[in-house]
């Protein structure tokens, strides 16, 4: 776990006098690297062989040990003990090095307590010397015994690291996590940790044994058969030993599968957060939804993503019949199969909808059990295997599943939630509908059912409701055939788009008529219609062209009450702006005039009358959107005038206003 450090010097391996004179000696390496082992142990370690010389040996030992060294090979170790001791020592020796490896011959001499265990090179041991604090050697024993065991039990590993000479210390479990042998080692934990952990391993591991901070991280092993594992590491820097050094004590636990568990959660957190912004997206898209037609798309399109169904059908009844609204994935081939079907042979959708109640199917088995069989063959032409059915305020949603599905609790309030939302905003689209027709028909009501039919002159015209659909009042037009022949046409506008502007319009458009039938010219005519709206104190003013087409004598007669231009068609095929002098507004100034322009309609080839809905916007001022629709007219559609008064909606569908329209035509 740690980072290689730079190398220090390590004092040689003593040797006894004696070797010079034939005695066998250990190999060098080996004795280099146990002195290295040994050089800072905090309990006191040598090397020794049958004879009881040592081969190598810490400043512990020699602490522990007390007496000087005796000189001269054949002099084993034993003779720095009282002689009393001296046996005990030497038969603990004797029976570690007859023992198997790792089997420890433990001894207990004056104020020490002595282990020996044979090492892996033949002839030599390992001795420790500890204090002896009383402790009997049962109770020693018993006691780390009982640590191991608990260590085994929790699956830890515990160990040790020098502060000084960044030695570590196994005492158990390092086997099962690391694959290390308990006991004393080197650095080499650094080759076993996964490399994109490295970095911040070590310096977590240099900060704790600075004693700057515990250390708690985790990390994955690189190499052998528990390559991926995940490690957890927690430690604290302690002065421990005598003399008392710095050492940071930790223990390590395998945490694989606390980390697959929190990655599964996080995994599943995702989901659910995936799946709570999709369910926004088909709640936005519910509560903009205008039309049943929305809605239904709305569901088939956002409902799926949002779950793993493969496919969704809005069913409503309608005159005896299972009618399919809208469909999305596997849905749609199976709206067409039950599209038309009649409601006492639909089976399950018919009866959700007769009973009010969800549905949830889990296999094709359950479907055949509730159905009594498959008259229709629908099992056979679709890939689900299992369905949700809901019932809806008038109607149902079924989604079918790829597989089959167990419709868990919170599955199933997802569905009921989505469920409940999907039939409030049907019930608010079938309210608005109903506005929207109601609308239209009053705006039906209060424009002409048809136009004149003149010889010489063909008259078309076009409204085009607000985009909420739902407003009445606003733009209007009318044509009139005069007692002398000519035809008057008008077109204007009236303030707001309510019940009030409603009555305003026909008040007006009323007027108009009533006053063009006397013969007057254009002026005249709003003149008077101004006059009688004043009079009748109206709290909305009202915006007004009106032109006059005598054919007989070749002219055109124009007067404006504040309007937007029209728009003349000449046979060149260039277009002129039919802009005459504008006076106020009706029924704001009672002696207000309406100045007349009058045009020879010698190279005229059409006359389009507007309101402000084709030409401006949000972002278009009245004067551009003049310019604008003048270019916009497409070659040929002045011969036209149904033609000309579509071609003029379409162009102005970019401006992006959402007031009402209306354009009326006329073609010499």
């Amino acid at each position: 776990m740690t980072a290689p450090t730079a190398a220090r010097p390590f004092p040689e391996p003593r040797t006894a006098p004696g070797t010079a004179t034939g005695r066998a000696r250990p190999p060098v390496d080996t004795i280099r690297t146990l002195a290295e082992v040994f050089l800072d142990a905090p309990v006191g370690l040598a090397v020794l062989d049958a004879d009881g010389v040592e081969w190598a040996a810490n400043a512990r030992w020699e602490q522990l040990l007390g007496r000087r060294r005796a000189e001269g090979a054949t002099v084993p170790w034993t003779d720095r003990l009282p002689e009393a001791e001296r046996e005990r020592a030497a038969r603990a020796v004797a029976e570690a090095l007859a023992l198997p490896g790792r089997d420890a011959v433990t001894a207990r001499l004056p104020r020490l307590r002595l282990a020996v265990r044979a090492l892996g090179t033949p002839g030599l041991c390992a001795a420790t010397v500890e204090q002896d604090d009383g402790t009997p050697d049962e109770e020693h024993t018993e006691r780390d015994a009982q640590l191991r065991l608990a260590l085994e039990m929790a699956d830890l590993a515990a160990w040790s690291v020098d502060a000084e000479t960044l030695r570590h210390r196994w005492f158990a479990g390092s086997e099962k996590l690391y694959g290390i042998t308990p006991g004393p080692m080197g650095e080499g934990i650094v080759e076993v940790i996964a490399p994109e952990d490295m970095e911040a391993a070590t310096t977590a591991f240099h900060r704790a044994l600075d004693g700057v901070e515990p250390l708690d991280m985790r990390f994955r092993l690189a190499t052998g058969d528990r390559a991926g594992r995940w490690l957890r590491v927690k430690a604290r820097s302690h002065t421990v030993g005598t003399p008392p050094r710095r050492t940071l004590i930790g223990i390590t636990r395998d945490v694989t599968d606390a980390v697959h568990h929190q990655d599964r959660l996080r995994e599943r957190a995702d989901n659910a957060a995936d799946r709570a912004d999709r369910i926004q997206d088909l709640a936005t898209a519910l509560l903009s939804a205008t039309t049943t037609d929305e809605v239904a798309r709305a569901v088939a399109d956002h409902f799926c993503d949002s779950t793993d169904a493969i496919g969704a059908l809005v069913l409503v009844p309608e005159e005896g019949r299972l009618r399919t609204v809208a469909g999305s994935g596997t849905g749609v081939r199976m709206g067409e199969l039950i599209d038309g079907t009649p409601l006492d042979e639909a089976g399950i959708p018919a009866l959700v909808m007769r009973e009010g109640k969800a549905l949830y199917v889990r296999s094709r088995a359950e479907v055949l059990a509730l159905s009594g069989g498959d008259p229709h063959g629908w099992l056979s032409r679709t890939r689900a295997r299992s369905w949700a059915l809901l019932p809806l305020s008038h109607g149902a949603l079924l989604f079918g599943y790829a597989r089959e599905h167990d419709f868990p609790v919170a599955d199933r309030t997802l569905l009921l939630a989505l469920a409940g939302l999907t039939s409030q905003a049907m019930e608010r689209c079938g309210l608005v509908q109903a506005r929207i027709d109601l609308a239209g028909a009053v705006q039906r009501a209060l424009l002409p059912e048809e136009l004149p039919r003149l010889p010489g002159l063909r008259l078309a015209a076009r409204y085009a409701p607000a985009r909420d659909g739902v407003t009445v009042g606003g733009d209007w037009y009318d044509a009139t055939r005069l007692p002398d022949g000519r035809c008057a046409l008008v077109i204007g506008d009236v303030e707001g788009h309510d019940v009030e502007s409603a009555a305003t319009m026909g008040q007006v458009r009323t007027a108009v008529r009533a006053y063009a039938r006397t013969r007057l010219d254009p002026s005249a005519v709003l003149a008077h219609a101004n006059a009688l709206l004043c009079s009748l104190d109206m709290t909305l003013f009202t915006t007004c062209t009106y032109v006059v087409v005598d054919r007989e004598h070749g002219e055109l007669t124009a007067a404006t009450a504040g309007h937007v231009p029209a728009l003349l068609g000449r046979s060149d095929g260039t277009t002129r702006v039919l802009a005459p002098p504008p006076g106020p507004p009706l029924g704001v100034l009672p002696t207000a005039t309406y100045p007349a322009v009058r045009l020879p309609l010698h190279g005229a080839r059409w006359l389009a009358l507007l309101t402000d809905g084709l030409l401006e916007g949000p972002d278009l001022e009245l004067d551009a959107g003049v310019e604008r629709l003048r270019h916009s007219v497409p070659a040929g559609a002045g011969d036209d005038p149904a033609r000309l008064a579509d071609a003029l909606l379409e162009a102005a569908a970019s401006t992006g206003h959402r007031d009402d329209a209306a354009v009326l035509t006329a073609c010499f």
